[in-house]
């Protein structure tokens, strides 16, 4: 042990004895470490709880206090349970030493000893005291630093969620317009056809052939318009429901959801990024509700679906028959969600890297590279797995399993 270190490290010893304190103090002291001594075990106390203390000599034979109950004290005290004790005594017996160790104790030197024993002693244990110190200051800074890329995490999460967000407002934007103008239109329309029924009944008092199916033709738009309303609402309260669901932070506790609702509320989102382009076809079995973050995972099933239309839309010459396949089904206690493309495709060197933080394959300013990385990091949390398999200029395919643990399977689907 390095001698300057020595000069920090502050030993108690414990015997009632004065003549043996003073003998074990000088020697320790000449040998470079500093020593408080006590000769009874409630100054000690006192001492040990005011002043950093990296190893105690006990004598178990002591009036007032006995280095047992002494020792059981220190174990007791959250402030000085991790001083390492060592007891020095004439007791020779098996029984005595066990029960030393019992109390907490880390070793048993017996009288008369050894000086030089006593020093390889002191060393190794305070070499102990300084290692578990030091373990234990590198486990407070890995706990901290996890938190802190926790938190990170977090902020990375939220912060591609705001990036997806951007660019999908767009086309949520002209998605939710489309039915307002149904509404608004059919709204206006519905109006004048009241008018006019009204206007019939007010001027004719007695109904004739001819004004009885002018009223049953308003009442056929009137039905029309009606329905036009109904089918503007129903759509933009899935666009909204879908949006809570991606929007929603539900990072405190988890949560019974159906993951079915999930997808389909990403492919309602990304609609306007798709329609008139891409065939959406889906395979959906009735499977068991998940046990999660609801949130989490639509925003990794969004990058899914959003990387497969950007893989069809990097496509040079497209067909008419472009084409995601979404499979959804339960086997073996896990949920498995498939998700294939007629997209671009990627070559092997592309398709090992792809989840990595920041690699991208797509144009300067097409992409983050985090959201891949991200999803992965999602499905892993739900103690998922990825697997990604792709054959340049046919399609890719990216196969999700989500185990169905023992408190999910009290809910369905």
């Amino acid at each position: 042990m390095d001698s300057n270190k020595q000069i920090d490290l502050n030993i108690v010893i414990v015997d009632d004895i004065p003549e043996n304190l003073q003998l074990l103090s000088n020697f320790l002291k000449n040998t470079g470490y500093r020593v408080r001594p006590f000769t009874k075990g409630s100054l000690a106390l006192n001492a040990i709880e005011k002043e950093t203390t990296n190893l105690i000599l006990l004598d178990v034979n002591m009036p007032e206090m006995n280095g047992y109950d002494f020792c059981a004290i220190v174990k007791e005290n959250p402030k000085t349970k991790h001083i390492p004790i060592i007891f020095i005594s004439a007791l020779t017996e098996t029984f005595d030493k066990v029960k030393a160790f019992k109390a907490g104790g880390v070793d048993y030197i017996t009288k008369p000893f050894q000086y030089e024993e006593v020093l390889a002693r002191v060393k190794t244990h305070l070499s102990l005291f300084e290692i578990q110190e030091e373990i234990k200051a590198q486990n407070k800074n890995l706990t901290d630093t996890l938190a802190r890329l926790k938190e990170a995490q977090q902020q990375l999460v939220q912060s591609e969620k705001m990036a997806s967000l951007g660019v999908l407002t767009a086309g949520i934007a002209h998605e939710i317009n489309n039915p307002i103008n149904y509404i608004s239109t059919s709204s206006q329309a519905l109006l004048k056809v009241e008018r006019k029924i009204r206007n019939l009944c007010s001027n004719n008092a007695n109904f004739n052939n001819e004004n009885k199916k002018q009223i049953d033709d308003l009442l056929i738009d009137f039905s029309e318009l009606t329905s036009n309303v109904i089918v503007g609402v129903d759509k933009i309260t899935k666009i909204l429901h879908g949006l809570r669901i991606f929007s929603r932070m539900d990072v405190s506790a988890k949560h019974p959801f159906d993951i079915k609702e999930i997808i389909e509320s990403a492919l309602v989102i990304l609609h306007n990024q798709y329609k008139n382009k891409i065939t959406i076809e889906t395979d959906f079995q009735k499977v068991s509700v998940i046990n999660g973050y609801s949130s989490k995972i639509s925003q990794a099933f969004i990058n899914f679906i959003k990387n497969a239309i950007d893989a069809i839309d990097a496509k040079i010459e497209k067909s008419n028959m472009e084409t995601i396949h979404i499979q959804l089904f339960e086997e073996n206690n896990t949920i498995v969600v498939k998700i294939s493309d007629t997209g671009i495709g990627m070559n092997s060197h592309d398709l090992n890297h792809i989840f990595e933080p920041f690699y991208t394959t797509k144009p300067v300013g097409k992409g983050t590279g985090l959201g891949l990385s991200i999803s992965l990091g999602i499905i892993e949390e739900h103690n998922g797995t990825i697997e990604a398999k792709s054959t340049q200029g046919k399609g890719s395919e990216f196969i999700i399993k989500i185990p169905i643990t023992t408190k999910n399977k009290d809910y369905e689907a």
